[in-house]
């Protein structure tokens, strides 16, 4: 069987499980991981792009872990995902270091906080020139986890998006809540700090 998993945007996890179960283990979990992916895909031929980019390899890796380590797929996935948040981190803070790039964000945050938002039900937007300001009051990517019955899998992705936000030059960030993580909203507040 094609491993899908591989080319997906979490195939880093692998070098992960292999460090915390060894090498016989990590294969297992991963080929477990896989053949629940494609099961996802042939279940679900016309799911959007968003499930099968992040929540089908969320999910599989979570219900794999799960398997082969029970009790320990959450913190495993929750670890991974600030890592990987670290790393976008170090990236955006790079781009956004050239130089004009904060005030150009800023100058563009209406359409950038329309594109934040799209797909995703939110409340309270308001933008204006030193803030933006939004609560998500229901999550795709967790209502589409918890549809396939493994909604805490994607607190990878609120774990990665807690920390690479905080690599924006130009912009405080600041988030106490998450959706996936059982709140009412994910209330996004950033504010202009150049």
């Amino acid at each position: 069987m094609k491993n899908y998993l591989n080319k997906s945007t979490f195939k880093g996890i692998k070098s992960e499980l292999t460090v915390k179960y060894g090498v016989n283990k990590s294969d297992e979990i991963w080929k477990y991981a896989n053949s629940e992916y494609h099961k996802l895909e042939t279940d679900e031929p016309d799911a959007d792009k968003t499930s099968r980019s992040y929540v089908f390899p969320a999910v599989s890796i979570y219900r794999a872990i799960e398997h082969y380590a029970p009790g320990e797929a959450l913190g495993v996935m929750r670890s991974y995902g600030t890592k990987t948040g670290l790393k976008l981190k170090k990236m955006f803070g790079r781009i956004t270091s050239l130089p004009g790039m904060p005030d150009l964000m800023w100058k563009n945050m209406d359409k950038i906080a329309a594109k934040m938002s799209s797909g995703y039900d939110v409340k309270n937007l308001r933008v204006e020139k030193d803030k933006c300001y939004m609560d998500v009051v229901a999550c795709p990517l967790y209502d589409k986890a918890k549809a396939l019955g493994a909604p805490k899998a994607v607190q990878m992705i609120c774990c990665m998006d807690k920390e690479y936000m905080n690599g924006f030059r130009g912009v405080d960030y600041q988030r106490t809540k998450s959706v996936a993580e059982g709140d009412d909203c994910c209330d996004y507040r950033l504010d202009k700090s150049i």
